[in-house]
């Protein structure tokens, strides 16, 4: 208990230091970031919408930046008793700084979590790179293919949308999950870098 309060102030301290930074960073260069993920973007809604094929996915700057993405469906499908026809396209856009959350909130932690030194410290922040391929995985794109199947069977088949679990999947990420799955893939990285510092020691 004693050690927790000991440790506390330097958490707080750091991370008044390392978050407007790191929001800084985000706001000045996050359009480089996300654009980097957009061929990562685009094959995993390929794989998730298996019978749309992706046509456009980029960013664009309307109120604020969005991803932006069109497909098209590849053949004829049956969607609440009506059949929608092959060529047909769909649009869908979410708003960019989602994929922001995800370095900052890794970064974050890896910066003001007591560490004994800076090697440490970029250690942590190498290993959080994996968890952050599998937040990215599992946000943009997700939510994108989510909101092409919404557009697609809510007027159809109302039914079939309310109980779809990938529309649930992004009610959830809206709804706070996305900040917390960031904070779970912090301390999973935080447990594959217990074993380097207790070979180091």
């Amino acid at each position: 208990m004693n050690a927790a309060r000991s440790v506390a102030p330097g958490i707080v301290l750091r991370l008044l230091i390392w978050l407007p930074i790191l929001l800084w960073a985000a706001w000045a260069w996050g359009w480089h970031y996300a654009h980097f993920w957009l061929p990562l973007y685009a094959r995993v809604l390929d794989w998730v919408l298996p019978d749309f094929g992706v046509v456009y996915l980029g960013i664009a700057l309307g109120h604020e930046y969005v991803f932006d993405t069109q497909v098209m469906a590849e053949r004829a499908m049956l969607v609440g008793g009506q059949i929608l026809p092959a060529g047909l396209t769909v649009n869908a856009s979410t708003p960019m700084y989602v994929a922001l959350i995800h370095p900052v909130v890794l970064a974050a932690a890896a910066l003001v979590w007591p560490l004994p030194h800076w090697r440490a410290r970029l250690l942590r922040l190498l290993l959080s790179l994996p968890c952050l391929l599998v937040l990215e995985v599992l946000d943009v794109p997700l939510v994108l293919a989510s909101s092409i199947s919404d557009l697609l069977s809510f007027s159809l088949d109302p039914g079939a949308d309310a109980a779809s679990l990938r529309i649930d999947w992004t009610r959830v990420m809206d709804g706070g999950g996305r900040f917390a799955l960031s904070l779970a893939l912090a301390f999973a990285a935080a447990f594959l870098h217990k074993p380097f510092e207790s070979r180091r020691s």
